[in-house]
């Protein structure tokens, strides 16, 4: 799916998106986030690493990365603001640019319907405010 990410300098990105409910947060490459407004994406200083870095743990171990909140993130009509993200690299070989996690997806009902080959996705905040 196509993900349009607005970051904290109004920049505004296309992103090939992969949904997985099983990682925490969305994930962003450090090089989009900063290009997005987020220069403390490139603090790689173990000795001072920026504030608002996160200790995780994943299957290849303990990592750190910057915790950011994206401004803005648009999925087809659904939008939401203020989105965090993780940005640390993630493997070309995936194929996806960004990885929507939980920190966006606890927002949403999200429906497969492999029969058809169809996605469909629902703000569920709207469902709630009604």
């Amino acid at each position: 799916m196509f993900a349009r990410l607005r970051g904290r300098n109004s920049t505004v990105r296309e992103f090939n998106a992969l949904l997985d409910p099983g990682v925490e947060y969305c994930i962003i490459p450090k090089v989009d986030a900063y290009t997005l407004g987020y220069p403390e994406a490139a603090n790689d200083d173990p000795i001072s690493p920026a504030n608002n870095t996160l200790t995780f743990t994943s299957y290849s171990g303990y990592g750190k990365a910057a915790l950011i909140e994206m401004a803005h993130v648009e999925l087809g009509s659904l939008s939401f603001e203020k989105v965090e993200f993780l940005a640390m690299d993630i493997p070309p070989v995936t194929g996806f640019d960004v990885v929507l996690g939980w920190s966006l997806l606890q927002f949403m009902k999200v429906e497969f319907d492999y029969s058809v080959g169809q996605l469909r996705v629902e703000d569920v905040r709207k469902r709630v405010e009604a």
